[in-house]
C-alpha cells in the first residue's frame, strides 16, 4: 500500500471518515465484520468511496496464497490470483515460498 500522507491530511473527506459514527454507519451499511484493522478500514472506505484511491496493476502485489479458492471464493479466486505482467512485488502471505526469480 502506497500512502499520499499530505493528501490524505488535506482531504476532508478522508479525514471525516476517521470519526467512529461515520464508521459505523458504514459498517453496518455493508454487513461488515472485519478483523485485519486497516486493510478492512481501506476496504470498506473504498468500496463507498473509490475516488479515494489509485488502483494499482497485480503486478505490484501478486498473491501467492490459494488458501481463499478451497474457502468459499474459487469461483472468483482466478479473477484475483492470475497475473500475466512482469512481477515487481510477491505477496507472500499464507506462509508461501517467495519465488527467487
Amino acid at each position: 500500500m502506497l500512502l499520499d500522507l499530505e493528501a490524505m491530511r488535506h482531504s476532508e473527506l478522508y479525514n471525516s471518515l476517521l470519526e467512529p459514527k461515520l464508521l459505523s454507519h458504514l459498517a453496518d451499511k455493508y454487513h461488515f465484520h472485519g478483523h485485519l484493522g486497516d486493510q478492512d478500514f481501506f476496504t470498506m472506505v473504498g468500496m463507498e468511496y473509490p475516488s479515494l484511491f489509485h488502483v494499482l496493476d497485480c503486478s505490484w502485489n501478486r498473491q501467492l496464497c490459494t488458501w481463499w479458492r478451497d474457502h468459499g471464493y474459487a469461483d472468483v479466486f482466478h479473477l484475483y490470483f492470475s497475473c500475466e505482467k512482469l512481477i515487481k512485488i510477491y505477496h507472500g502471505n499464507c506462509n508461501t515460498v517467495i519465488p527467487e526469480d
